[in-house]
């Protein structure tokens, strides 16, 4: 237990929290799945089904845009402070490469950890190791609303 009367979590075990919280949200759906979530660094990866391929049998954008906001929102979520919420204010990609099938692996990272605001970039790769996408998000911090 941590000073603040929190339970401290290895990055693993925060992951699989994770994991359960995701089952039901588009996230989830999807079929996303963390490996490790920690304040500076989140991974997770996405096993591609044919319900996330565009017409043509790419990868849709909307999936790879899906799994990196989601990696930095949880990035984001990891810096908090009790009491505070975050939200996704921008979210800029670039898709670099196709891809038809296999896994595709997320890792978000922290630029900049502010009080109102964090900025983290995300690179996604394929089973090869070869750049997806690359892209940056702004989250801003707010104090959570009472019920």
């Amino acid at each position: 237990m941590s000073q603040d009367g929190s339970i401290r979590r290895t990055p693993e075990e925060a992951a699989d929290r994770a994991n359960q919280r995701i089952q039901g949200t588009f996230a989830g759906v999807l079929g996303m799945e963390f490996t490790l979530l920690s304040s500076d660094r989140v991974e997770a990866t996405l096993k591609v089904r044919q319900e996330h391929k565009q017409p043509w049998g790419i990868l849709h954008g909307g999936a790879v845009m899906t799994l990196a906001d989601t990696v930095a929102g949880a990035g984001a979520y990891m810096n908090l402070a009790r009491g505070q919420e975050t939200v996704t204010v921008e979210l800029k990609i670039n898709l670099i490469g196709a891809v038809r099938e296999g896994v595709i692996r997320a890792e978000a990272v922290p630029l900049h950890r502010g009080k109102t605001t964090s900025i983290w970039e995300t690179r996604i790769t394929d089973e090869t190791g070869k750049l997806v996408a690359v892209s940056l998000s702004t989250h801003l911090v707010l104090d959570q609303k009472s019920p």
